[in-house]
This record gives C-alpha cells, structure tokens and sequence, in this order.
C-alpha cells in the first residue's frame, strides 16, 4: 500500500504526540511520587526532631539546628531565643523541672519545598509530668523552616505557639467582675454623687454635710453597690428607709436621680445588659427611698 504524504505525517504527528504524553505523564507521576516521598521525609525529620526533645536534654536536639546566632526561635515563653546557643539555655532551664515530656504530632502536618528551603506546619499535643507529680497537657502549633546543609536539613527558624483559652463565660460572671470590680464600681460611684451635688434640684439634699460626711456617704454608697453586684464588700450602713426618712424625696427627684445614673454608666460605657441589672437593683430600692407623702 502506498501511503500518501498527508497520511504518512498524520502517522508521524501521532506518534509524536503520543510520545510527548507519556513523557509527560511519567514526568507528573515521577513528580508525584517524588513530593509524596519528600513529605514523608520531612514529617519523619519533624518526628525524630520531638523525640530529641522528650530527653529533656537539649543537646540530643542541637543536631537538628542550625548554630548561627543570626537565627530567631520563637517560643511560648520567653518571646524569643536568638541564635541556638540561647535556645537551648532557655530550653534546659526549663525542662530542669520536668521529669518527663512527650509530643503527639498532629495529622495535620503540611510540608512544602522550594530548592533548598523547606517549611512546615502542624498542630501538637505535649503532655508533662512535672518533679512534683503535677500532670499537664498542652495543645499547640508548630510552623519550621529548614535550610540544606550538605546533606542535612536544619532548622534555621521555628514558632512554636500555642491558641489563647477561651474568654470566660460572662453568663456566669457576678454582675460585680462584669462592672470592672471594685475600682470600676468605685469610680462610678465618685461620678454619680458628683453629678447629684451640683444638680439644681438634687443639690440640696447634700448641703450642709461636712467633707468628713461626704466622704463617708460616699463609702457607703461604694459599698453597697458593691455588696448588691456580687462583690466582696459588707454594706454597714443603715437601711435606705431608716437612712431617707423624713428627707421628701420626690418622683421627681427620684427621676432626675436616675437619668443622672444612667448619664454616668454612659459615660463609663457600660454595656446595655449590666447598664440594666444596675438600674433593676436601683428600683427596687424606690419604695424605701421617694416619699409616699
């Protein structure tokens, strides 16, 4: 059979494309098994690094470091180690008080490779039994960075961190720790007073106390509010019938009072549940407070 010339280079194309695929596709699985193989390693390198630590002594550790003192690790405490010969001081200071250490590297491990650098990151768990029996566990982060040395990969920077608990369930805060404590309280308290004494109407009702009796008002006042959040204070004081007797406090007055309280708890930027937990305890005191006359 005699081939034509378009058909003997449609054969010849063919067989050249058909080369240059499967080249190419043993390219991407030589490629894929090579990465797969690289982050087997360095997950490996990561491992063998934690045992190293779990002796408790630094110097099984040194050969994964690289010694310059240009180099930055970055710990849980303190902030930073400069250059390996701090790390490991640091580090045998602290494990001084362990008598034993163990990591559980994450599932998590992520590791990438660019010619002669190499990164990683994961999560971890280190469990400690301390010289005095106590048990700790901890959860953390691990992000490394190696560079390659002859035939060495090491460690020329690593962060080691660990995530901020969780903030406290304020639900079950006294509204006392949720106002700020006592100095909170009390600071509140000096700015309400002030407001009453130089209010026109309110004003009154302070006049002809000495500075001595200011003062002490204004412990009471510190203390009960105090007393009435949750806190830690005792109110000593007379009760609010016996203390505004015979005072004729009026609707009125109690009002102004009032929008004096909630100017000062805006001014102090109280938020709008406490803001109302402390008017609530406020109103309740009306009754023995305004006069019924």
């Amino acid at each position: 059979m005699k081939l034509r010339p378009w058909g003997l280079c449609l054969i010849v194309g063919t067989a050249l494309t058909s080369s240059v695929f499967s080249a190419e596709a043993e390219k991407k699985a030589t490629s894929g098994k090579s990465s797969a193989r690289s982050a087997s390693e360095f997950k490996a390198l990561m491992v063998r690094n934690l045992q190293s630590w779990q002796t408790l002594d630094p110097s099984n550790a040194a050969p994964y470091y690289a010694k310059e003192a240009n180099h930055v690790f970055f710990d849980i405490a303190p902030l930073k180690y400069a250059g390996w010969s701090e790390y490991a001081d640091g580090a045998k200071k602290l494990l001084a008080g362990f008598s034993s250490l163990k990591f559980t590297l994450g599932d998590d491990v992520q590791t990438h490779r660019q010619g002669n650098l190499a990164w990683a990151t994961a999560s971890f768990r280190a469990d400690v039994v301390t010289k005095t029996g106590a048990k700790e566990a901890l959860d953390g982060r691990w992000t490394v960075l190696w560079e390659k040395r002859g035939k060495d990969w090491l460690v020329v920077h690593e962060h080691v961190s660990v995530p901020l608990p969780p903030p406290p369930d304020t639900a079950a805060q006294s509204l006392y720790k949720r106002l700020g404590g006592y100095d909170s309280i009390a600071a509140v308290v000096d700015d309400f007073i002030g407001r009453l004494a130089k209010d026109p109407t309110l004003g009154k009702f302070f006049a002809g106390h000495s500075t001595d009796s200011l003062k002490r008002i204004r412990q009471l006042v510190v203390d009960q509010l105090c007393e009435a959040t949750g806190g830690p204070c005792v109110y000593i004081g007379r009760t609010m019938k016996e203390s505004h007797a015979g005072m004729g406090i009026t609707e009125n007055d109690w009002k102004i009072a009032v929008d004096h309280l909630v100017a000062t708890l805006d001014k102090f930027n109280v938020p709008a549940r406490e803001k109302d937990e402390v008017l609530s305890a406020l109103t309740a005191l009306k009754k023995d407070i305004v006069s019924s006359n």
